[in-house]
């Protein structure tokens, strides 16, 4: 149900004193754009037998996608709602995470991360080799369990004390649910030592640029290592 209203008020509450008004109609069609496109939200809905995935955005408007291969009679949305699950899958924003149980499956935190009785997933990739039973997010795009660290879906390769000492160094909260996602081929281009990455069956990656974090001896940015030559201002954000 869409629902519109129309406040009466004088130009000069909208628009600027110094602005030359020369097009108002324009101005007003943009407000309206503006307020139609923010009250829309994303989400799933059940459109002539099929459940589908809507999206909003200023360029295209509504954008419509099929939830492939769902079970409609079993469909369901989860609380959090960029999440569903039927008897033998589950979705998020639409799209099929492979290998995920609908029985087990849990969503932990608000910026992708979930878990189920095998693996801990961030956005539709498995953060490689982490363990479900002792998961933890950390803040930004790291995370942790009884194994190591992880940035996104890389693990650092940290021993136990580095994993205990490990803490995060950017506090910047506008960046902190930011991430990458970028193709395999791609990624092992610009950093070779992940080679090993194509042995798996995983077709993108998923990292946190713009997090920080620190171990006593050593110092990350995403999931890099930075060395002792590099200079401190690369490092650190401005805090």
């Amino acid at each position: 149900m869409s629902v519109a209203f129309f406040i009466k008020l004088p130009l000069s509450t909208i628009i600027p004193p110094h602005m030359k008004i020369q097009r108002p109609i324009t101005i007003l069609a943009a407000i309206f754009t503006s307020f139609f496109l923010t009250s829309c939200n994303s989400g799933y809905n059940y459109e002539n037998g099929v459940w589908i995935w809507v999206s909003y955005d200023e360029s295209a408007g509504r954008r419509v996608k099929l939830v492939e291969s769902a079970d409609s009679e079993t469909f369901k949305i989860l609380k959090n709602k960029n999440y569903a699950a039927d008897k033998q899958a589950v979705f998020y924003l639409g799209t099929k995470i492979e290998k995920a149980d609908p029985k087990t499956f849990e969503v932990v935190t608000d910026n992708g991360y979930a878990i189920d009785k095998s693996n801990v997933y961030l956005d539709w990739s498995i953060v490689l080799f982490a363990d479900p039973k002792t998961f933890q997010h950390i803040d930004f795009l790291y995370s942790k369990d009884k194994n190591d660290v992880y940035c996104g879906m890389i693990p650092l390769q940290l021993n136990k004390n580095e994993i205990n000492e490990f803490v995060v160094t950017n506090k910047d909260d506008f960046m902190s649910s930011s991430k990458s996602s970028i193709l395999l081929s791609n990624f092992i281009e610009f950093n070779p030592d992940y080679a090993w990455l194509d042995t798996l069956n995983i077709h993108r990656v998923i990292v946190g640029e713009a997090a920080t974090g620190e171990t006593k001896t050593r110092k990350f940015k995403g999931f890099r290592e930075i060395k002792a030559d590099i200079p401190k201002h690369l490092f650190h954000y401005k805090q």
